[in-house]
Formats: C-alpha cells, sequence, structure tokens
C-alpha cells in the first residue's frame, strides 16, 4: 500500500481473505513456497481490484454525503463501513472464526448484529439475494458446515433425533476427520435466486510420514425458494452431490531434495459420479417426518456482503463476501460434466447413507412402536 497515501478500504482486506483461503499455517507455508512469482502477481491482481471497487464505493459516499440531502444518511453509511472494516478485521485474524478467542467470538456476533440492524434501519425492506459467486470469510460455526449437504443433516438431526444435538454432532464430525483439510468455501447463486451450489475445497492426508494427499472440492446443489412467511426466508432443498478437481499430491526425492508434484488425470473419473445425496436422504428421512431440507434467512445483503442465518439450527451466521466466478473453475467443471456424461456413484451413495447412520436405528425404534 505504499503507493498510496491513505489506508485501504474496507473492501481491500478481502483480497487476503480470498487469497489465503485461511488454510492453517502449515498449508499456507507450502502454498507461498509454490510459485512465488505467480502467487505475487495474482495477488497484487486482486488487491488492485479490490482496491478500485473500494475506490468507487468511497468516491459515491463522497457524493452522497456531499449533496444537500445526504442529512443521516452519510453518517450511517460510515458507520456501515466502519462496521464491515471491523468485521473484516476479524475475520482475517480469526482464520474466518475457526481461531477465533472468546472475545472475537463476541466482538463478531455483534458486528453481524449491528449490520441487520443497519439493514433493517435502511427502510425494514428484507435483503435481496443476488446471483453471484459468494466467498465465506466468516462463521461462528465450522466453515465446512456452510455445505448445503451439512445443512440438510443439521436440520435433520435437530428435528428427528435431538433438538439442540447438531452442533455437538458436527464438530465431533470435525475431530473425527481431523486428517483432512478445509480450504475455502463458497456459495454460487444462480437461476434468479432458485438455486444454491456449496463448494469446499478439501484435502485429506494418509500416514503422517507418508507425503501424499488427496484434493478436491465438494459441491453440493440445492434448490432455493422463498418461504411463504417473507422476511427474507428460503427454503433450501439438497439436490446431489460431487466432487471436483480431484488431485493426488506427493513429494518425491529428487538430485536437488525433495519435489512436491500434483496429479490431475489419476483420479478425473470421480468428477463424472454424481451422489443423488437429496434423494438418499429423502428415502431415510421422508418416513420419519423429515426430508433433505434446511432454512436459510438472508440477514444482509449490499451487492458487496451477504449474511445468511440458520433459523434452525441455532441461528447461526455464515458471512460470505462477492467474489470472482473464474476463482471456482469447479463450478463450471460441475456444470459440464453433469450436462454430459454424469453418472451416479455408489461408493458416494453409501457415504451418505452412513452419514445417516443415526435415522436408521430412529426408524426401527418408530416400526417396533
Amino acid at each position: 500500500w505504499s503507493r498510496r497515501r491513505y489506508p485501504p478500504p474496507p473492501t481491500a482486506m478481502l483480497c487476503v481473505l480470498t487469497h489465503c483461503g485461511f488454510s492453517p499455517p502449515n498449508a499456507f507455508a507450502s502454498r507461498l513456497h509454490a510459485d512465488h512469482q505467480h502467487v505475487r502477481t495474482s495477488h497484487m491482481t486482486m488487491v488492485d481490484s479490490w482496491y478500485d471497487a473500494g475506490q468507487r464505493l468511497s468516491t459515491a459516499a463522497a457524493m452522497r454525503a456531499a449533496s444537500p440531502a445526504a442529512g443521516g444518511s452519510s453518517r450511517l453509511e460510515a458507520e456501515l463501513e466502519s462496521t464491515k472494516a471491523a468485521l473484516l478485521k476479524v475475520a482475517l485474524l480469526s482464520g474466518r472464526g475457526a481461531w477465533a478467542r472468546p472475545s472475537e467470538r463476541v466482538a463478531a456476533a455483534q458486528l453481524v448484529e449491528s449490520l441487520e440492524q443497519a439493514a433493517e434501519q435502511g427502510g425494514g425492506e428484507a435483503p435481496s439475494l443476488r446471483d453471484g459467486t459468494w466467498e465465506l470469510v466468516l462463521s461462528d460455526v465450522e466453515p465446512f458446515r456452510a455445505s448445503t449437504f451439512f445443512l440438510a443433516l443439521g436440520e435433520a438431526v435437530e428435528a428427528l433425533i435431538q433438538k439442540g444435538a447438531s452442533d455437538g454432532a458436527l464438530t465431533v464430525h470435525a475431530l473425527a476427520t481431523g486428517g483432512g483439510e478445509v480450504g475455502r468455501v463458497a456459495h454460487v447463486v444462480e437461476g434468479g435466486g432458485g438455486r444454491l451450489h456449496s463448494l469446499v475445497e478439501l484435502k485429506s492426508g494418509s500416514l503422517p510420514s507418508l507425503p501424499l494427499a488427496l484434493a478436491g472440492v465438494v459441491v453440493s446443489s440445492g434448490e432455493l425458494q422463498a418461504a411463504r412467511a417473507g422476511g427474507g426466508v428460503f427454503d433450501l432443498r439438497l439436490v446431489n452431490t460431487s466432487v471436483q478437481q480431484n488431485e493426488v499430491r506427493y513429494g518425491l526425492p529428487t538430485e536437488g531434495g525433495l519435489a512436491p508434484g500434483v496429479e490431475r488425470s489419476l483420479l478425473s473419473w470421480i468428477g463424472d459420479q454424481t451422489v443423488p445425496s437429496g434423494e438418499v436422504f429423502s428415502r431415510v428421512l421422508e418416513p420419519l417426518g423429515g426430508g433433505p431440507s434446511a432454512q436459510l434467512r438472508l440477514s444482509y445483503s449490499d451487492g458487496e456482503l451477504m449474511v445468511w442465518r440458520a433459523p434452525k439450527l441455532g441461528d447461526h451466521f455464515f458471512v460470505f463476501v462477492r467474489g470472482e466466478e473464474e476463482t471456482w473453475p469447479a463450478m463450471e467443471e460441475t456444470r459440464r460434466r453433469q450436462a454430459s456424461s454424469a453418472t451416479q456413484s455408489a461408493v458416494g451413495s453409501a457415504f451418505a447413507l452412513g452419514m445417516l447412520n443415526p435415522f436408521f436405528s430412529r426408524a426401527a425404534g418408530a416400526r417396533k412402536s
């Protein structure tokens, strides 16, 4: 920022959030060592992009403040920008909330509530859902729980197993898969707000001393429909799940020392496999009175920042910022594969059924009674 005489606008901080992906320190370090020149170039491109966007917003705000009718609205806009800056700072320091200290969790919750109150003061109308690519930057729960799959699973636990049990169950699930690493998470909204795809980057390691890992992007797609109650509430119904951009990452000894490598063709066939996760959920849950669905409430949206709430899951929040479509080639890969030769995956369906094991015992108990 040495070429600027003033601090960057709040939105400029997003380049750091989206570029680093909030991976653990060891993964972050390995990324920095890989192709440093490309990273530096893409980083500066994102910096300039967010800076220009922030400058446009700042200029527009200044013009509104200079107008005779600005009055109290300019003060509210200034407070809103300050709240966003503080929220993005917490997001950056806490790794999307995953590393948050207790005081940071409290601060994040208060800042999100401030945004929501500002939206209510802006006219009382429900926020408008906008199509596009949205990157998760902050949440009060684990990032993977923004997945359409786990939103539906969490609500099933709440409704059919025990109210208030989903938080513990999904946290334990995260511990059970502790050998994996969650990277960036995004929501792609399309079809005029009629479809939502969640994208979660995952890397699964092998034995501790073996330099071998599997990586991919889990894409869970669902249908969105505005609830009759209104108020920015949407019903999200899970449809299917696939894994794209599958690759094997490894390390081999060479004359110059250990060298990392990536093999992308070996597991490319997995991307052609689609799991009918919505259908699997329906078969197991509907006899119990449940289904493959979740409820989301859009509590804030202004074109550059969006907040989802999960009303039936402890009202947890997920804060997203507008991203770029080209940063998620897995989405285009999903569309292309599913439109041509996608087949149902027996292994993936078995995994989905495995996640529903607790409901089988519940169904057996219901039949006996």
